[in-house]
């Protein structure tokens, strides 16, 4: 459904449109810019936070960091109490209280001394149980491996002599020692409270004084850091609570559940360490990080968490397009800040070794399976428009093989195929059938129907990486340098394009292959885009192809042919057909051209609006280019002027489409009477109904029924009037459309309003001062075709514009670098706001000079 368009955005458009009338040939670019406020409030933003993107309503910042950060300051609290029970117990009681403590004191502060001395306050829990269990496997490794040779040697007594000593040293010494390890603070704790109930400390005989209280502030001491350090372990079990709301909070699947863990742990182990660790890190620094390491277990992690993020935002493109659902702004946001991150850290890592790794992992011979292939592809692919591919000369062939047969694809993973060739040579095949038969002789006991949904579901993952592989080249082709790369490689070209020219839709399954030949246009459309010699001669190997040219005009024929593929080929074939380089039938051109009108004249189905839009801009780009092409839309059928002007006056979202191509029209329509004589009635018949709706909405008032009643009666009499084909009547009749607007001197006069809507628009913005030069030119050719005006009027319109001039003037010097996106400066003559002020100035003196 269209959306509906803000008064001032429409305003804009249809001045634009009316500008086209009088003007026919004067275009103007439009660019949007935040607000000089908006700009100066970002700046501040950014100078305040001096952040590459702003993280901190991230899930994992919020919950994993802040979590981790709890516990950081938990153990700083257990380790500063830990240094002052110790400090406590050796300078102050030890050190001065030493001969007057009683036995039982004197051994209890001895046994805390020692737990503290320990430092286990410094280490998780969960590490010690694991490091505990590892050094009791490791005594039962040593004594299997002694008892082994002494058997061997048959001696029988020396083996009893050890496992009695084993015995002795793990009971009385491994044991206790474990215990003190791990439950030392708690069992210092216990003693705290009884030595504190027993308050039992001996008298201050001799002169010594202060003993109760320092022996009551360290038992105190003792048992306020166990209590934290207990507090702290509950805390540390709520370790899978904050990886379920961190999963379920950010849409991940299951499969990031172990990497997330190990995010949350190690950012808690280095909070304890030190609190300030995990400030600048979230899950995509901590994914690169994994990456460049040289561990292939951390880079497995890393590619599987930055994949969780990549097919998050992949999920909400489709839902995007598809209108299922759609983001708030906020998460847009934060969408973009991810992939600006990841971006950035991946590009700029040392070297790009983690680029590398990346584009190595997609290889046919990768050392790695089939899902972290996948993975590794979807991240590539967000980056992908940022690769060079030059600067990784095997890049093209890593990539390239992401497109290859299912059957290279399903045999074995790729390093099992790689060992395999290497191995057995001649024999590799044999043996991978005989691999993969032992692999499915594990599921004997299983069903059939779970065989067959395993091998639909390779299929379907075969699909994805093909799928991925060409978004990857799509991307890649937009750089020019990419695209020589991509045609100097042997065979490629002919890959990219096999899904089209070996006609999947209609020879297979329509909804099977619709992904993968959709991808596969995609990247030829953009291919048919490059500039200079490669451009050419990439158009030129797919024009050669009579394969693609006839299948692409079969699924624009097709009705069960989706409407996203339709749009890739109208798109190809339009640019082809721009290219006059090429030798292509002209009977196929008609074709193509007589398609694209059929479908602009269809009803407006909310269905096909998509392939209606893209119909339209295909017909502007053709009728710009070849005059030719003009003539022949010109030609094609008596009703394209009619549609055009619809479009102009009630399409709201396509009516400078519509409007540019009757520009073009116009330009190009050589000395053909009829034709001309069809566009002026085009003409003038849109551009007062759209100045009347200009009006309507700039003074939120529907008064323009009389108008173009008056401009209908007026039209009239000037047909029959003015019969000359002279182009110098075609002005004059387009006069009238000025003074059909309410003319005189009344409330609602032409000028008055055009005023009103030049102060509105008197903002130092690009959109702005398009809008505000296309009123100084309709004001130009009000006075080139002498209308009759109220000069006070004149006057006030005049003096708005000279306003509106002084408020752009550095924004008016800036358009002098518009460039196209070919990269070359316009071809028509740049006009800045002042110059047309200034001629509009002249022409309103010579004007009240003739009437004076």
């Amino acid at each position: 459904m269209t959306a509906m368009r803000s008064p001032p955005t429409r305003l804009r458009e249809l001045t634009r449109c009316a500008a086209l009338g009088p003007c026919i040939c004067l275009h103007e670019r439009r660019t949007t810019t935040p607000s000089p406020r908006a700009a100066s409030n970002v700046a501040r933003r950014m100078t305040h936070h001096a952040k590459l993107v702003d993280d901190s309503g991230w899930a994992e910042v919020m919950f994993a960091n802040n979590y981790a950060l709890f516990i950081g300051y938990l153990s700083m609290a257990v380790k500063g109490l830990g240094f002052l029970v110790l400090t406590w117990t050796t300078v102050v009681l030890l050190g001065s209280f030493g001969s007057a403590l009683q036995k039982r004191d004197f051994w209890c502060l001895i046994f805390i001394t020692l737990v503290q001395t320990a430092g286990i306050f410094d280490v998780f829990l969960a590490e010690k149980l694991s490091y505990i269990g590892n050094s009791f496997w490791g005594i039962g490794a040593v004594g299997h491996m002694v008892r082994s040779n002494t058997l061997q040697h048959q001696c029988h007594g020396l083996e009893n002599v050890l496992t009695s000593v084993q015995l002795v040293v793990f009971w009385i010494l491994l044991c206790p020692l474990a215990a003190v390890y791990m439950f030392g603070l708690l069992i210092s704790a216990g003693i705290s409270v009884w030595c504190l109930r027993k308050h039992d400390y001996g008298s201050d005989a001799d002169g010594v004084v202060n003993l109760k209280p320092a022996l009551e502030i360290l038992y105190s001491l003792a048992l306020l850091q166990a209590v934290i350090f207990c507090y702290k372990a509950i805390f540390a079990c709520a370790k899978g609570s904050v990886v379920n709301a961190l999963i379920e909070h950010r849409g991940f699947s299951d499969r990031t559940r172990v990497p997330i863990s190990d995010y949350v742990l190690k950012m808690t182990i280095g909070c304890e360490k030190d609190p300030s660790f995990a400030t600048g890190r979230n899950l995509i620094t901590y994914a690169v990080d994994l990456m460049g390491s040289k561990s292939p277990n951390d880079y497995l992690s890393g590619v599987r968490t930055l994949d969780a993020f990549a097919k998050r935002l992949e999920t909400v493109i489709k839902n995007w397009e598809e209108k299922s659902t759609i983001c708030s702004p906020k998460e847009l946001k934060r969408f973009m800040q991810e992939h600006i991150l990841m971006k950035h850290l991946i590009m700029s890592a040392p070297s790009t070794g983690v680029l590398q790794k990346l584009l190595q992992t997609l290889g046919r011979i990768s050392v790695y399976d089939r899902e972290t292939r996948e993975g590794a592809a979807r991240i590539v692919a967000n980056i992908a428009l940022d690769i060079r591919l030059e600067e990784f000369p095997r890049a093209i062939f890593y990539i390239s093989s992401l497109i290859d047969t299912f059957e290279i694809y399903h045999l074995l993973q790729p390093y099992q195929r790689n060992w395999v060739v290497e191995t057995f040579e001649q024999n590799w095949y044999r043996l991978a059938l005989y691999l993969a038969s032992s692999d499915s002789d594990k599921q004997e006991n299983s069903d059939e129907d779970q065989r067959q949904d395993s091998d639909i579901d390779l299929l379907n993952s075969y699909k994805e990486l093909v799928g991925q592989g060409l978004r990857i080249l799509r991307k890649l082709a937009k750089n020019d340098v990419n695209c020589r790369v991509m045609l100097d490689t042997p065979c490629l070209l002919r890959k990219i394009m096999a899904p089209v020219t070996t006609d999947l839709l209609h020879n297979i399954d329509h909804g099977a292959w619709y992904s993968i030949v959709e991808g596969s246009l995609k990247v030829m459309c953009q291919l048919t885009l490059a500039t200079g010699q490669t451009g050419k001669k990439l158009r030129s190997e797919i024009s050669s192809s009579k394969e693609a040219i006839s299948i692409m005009e079969m699924i624009l024929e097709c009705d069960k042919c989706d409407e996203n593929v339709q749009k890739q080929v109208i798109w190809i074939l339009s640019n082809l057909y721009q290219d006059t380089s090429l030798i292509l039938a002209a009977a196929s051109r008609e074709k193509f051209i007589g398609m694209l009108l059929d479908t602009i004249a269809t009803d407006d189905n909310k269905d096909k609006e998509r392939k209606w839009e893209v119909a339209a801009k295909a017909l502007l780009a053709l009728s710009s280019q070849m005059e030719t092409s003009a003539m022949i839309i010109l030609k094609a059928n008596d009703n394209v002027l009619a549609n055009l002007t619809t479009m102009i006056v009630k399409k709201s979202r396509y009516r400078l489409v519509a409007a540019n191509i009757l520009k073009y029209l116009c330009i190009h329509y050589t000395n053909d009477v009829e034709s001309r004589i069809r566009l002026k009635e085009a003409i003038t018949d849109a551009v007062p109904k759209v100045l009347g709706e200009i009006f309507c909405w700039a003074s939120e008032e529907t008064h323009t029924g009389t108008a173009v009643d008056q401009f209908r009666s007026r039209k009239q009499e000037t047909d029959v009037e003015n019969q000359c084909g002279d182009s110098q009547y075609n002005d004059q009749d387009l006069a009238h459309q000025f003074d059909a607007i309410n003319p005189g001197d009344g409330e609602y006069s032409f000028p008055r309003k055009l005023k009103e809507f030049v102060r509105k628009n008197t903002h130092p913005r690009p959109d702005c001062l398009t809008v505000v030069k296309l009123a100084c030119k309709m004001f130009i050719s009000m006075m080139k075709h002498r209308g009759s005006y109220v000069k006070e009027d004149l006057e006030s319109l005049m003096d708005a514009l000279s306003s509106a001039s002084k408020c752009m003037f550095l924004l008016d010097g800036s358009m002098v670098f518009d460039i196209t996106e070919d990269g070359a400066m316009t071809s028509r003559p740049f006009k800045s706001l002042a110059s047309l002020v200034k001629e509009a100035h002249e022409l309103m003196d010579k004007h009240n000079s003739l009437l004076s």
